[in-house]
């Protein structure tokens, strides 16, 4: 199971061909406000980015919703990845690679 503390996912094709992470509804609150920028670090980089969201309606038309998502390059279908807030308070998070394909 997830914690409060961290956001895990393992990367699917489509995350990695087009270069995002997945955020799911139900984790929205661990991250900042839509569309609000924050810093993504991960080993010696840090990068500002922001979840983001388009309209889907993968669940038929009479559904239509939201997917929201985070830009991120160099991902590979099977990575799975945990992205940890920073104690400090600051608006920056830390993302650890859990294995490498």
């Amino acid at each position: 199971m997830g914690s409060k503390n961290s956001y895990s996912r393992r990367i699917s094709s489509k995350e990695a061909d087009n270069n995002f992470i997945f955020i799911l509804k139900n984790k929205l609150s661990f991250f900042p406000q839509l569309g609000e920028d924050f810093v993504l670090k991960e080993k010696e980089s840090a990068h500002e980015v922001r979840v983001e969201s388009y309209p889907c309606t993968c669940r038929g038309p009479d559904l239509p919703h939201e997917h929201y998502f985070i830009r991120w390059e160099g991902l590979k279908q099977g990575n799975k990845l945990e992205i940890k807030r920073s104690s400090s308070g600051k608006d920056e998070y830390y993302l650890k690679y859990l294995n490498h394909e």
